[in-house]
């Protein structure tokens, strides 16, 4: 099984994350692509062939959370793909297994009856954008092996995100990120679909969390973190540590370290 951690604030290059994922004897780096210096403009496929040939560790990447497939607006809908097209050819230059996205809700419309979201009021139109989006995606990756990961935020309650997910899931292209701490703290909300379609998972988010809050240092929440590495191992999928310091990253995985893991080092 091999473990990864994701880029932090507190390193403002890709180089330092790098290193610090070497000194930690993690396999892999995510580059968030929600920071400026992580756009795909930003990087260079040549820079990052070179951390990798200098530190011996892979990187994959997390598209933008604000990134819309399923926009009503053509244009902005273009703009994202473009966005996701640029992130995709930089990853095939560097043999970059996944790119991590998230799905988003929309807008919603405040009735006196309570929340109404249009994807779901004109579902027929979401869902050919949805389509849209597998369509390209499926062009783009076609003869590669990389894999798009679909991770839950705590919204599958929603039957349109879960419809959405289900028609990009038809296509070999994608594939499921678990996200543990999200499931959690949403009272889970995601946990029957996750389990629907738990041979689609081929990536996990893991961290801790506790009465609301989560990206918790390992084993200082309530969730079984033992249970879900087993699992993972088992699915033989891979894994970021998504706690978000330096500290608690360095904690995380001194205790992993104490219960076994990284058994190399």
């Amino acid at each position: 099984m091999i473990y990864g951690m994701p880029t932090l604030l507190e390193l403002d290059t890709l180089e330092a994350n790098v290193q610090l994922c070497k000194t930690l004897g993690l396999d892999f780096v995510e580059i968030n692509m929600n920071m400026p210096q992580f756009q795909p403009e930003a990087l260079t496929a040549a820079h990052l062939n070179k951390l990798k040939e200098i530190y011996g560790i892979s990187l994959t990447f997390h598209l933008a959370e604000d990134i819309d497939i399923g926009h009503f607006n053509a244009g902005i809908r273009q703009a994202y793909f473009e966005n996701i097209e640029a992130a995709l050819a930089l990853m095939m230059a560097v043999d970059s297994p996944l790119l991590n996205m998230h799905m988003m809700r929309g807008i919603h419309f405040t009735l006196p009856s309570g929340k109404r979201f249009l994807y779901e009021q004109y579902r027929e139109t979401y869902l050919a954008n949805i389509m849209a989006f597998r369509e390209c995606a499926d062009h783009l990756l076609n003869g590669t092996t990389i894999k798009i990961g679909i991770e839950n935020t705590g919204h599958y309650d929603h039957a349109f995100l879960r419809a959405g997910v289900e028609l990009l899931l038809e296509s070999p292209v994608f594939a499921l990120t678990h996200d543990i701490g999200h499931d959690a703290i949403s009272n889970g909300n995601d946990a029957k679909f996750m389990m629907k379609h738990e041979a689609a998972v081929h990536h996990y988010h893991i961290h801790d969390a506790l009465e609301g809050r989560d990206h918790m240092t390992f084993y200082d929440g309530s969730l079984p973190i033992d249970a879900y590495f087993k699992k993972a191992a088992h699915q033989n999928a891979s894994a970021v540590i998504e706690v978000k310091t330096i500290e608690a990253l360095k904690e995380s995985v001194e205790r992993m370290r104490y219960r076994g893991y990284f058994t190399s080092f």
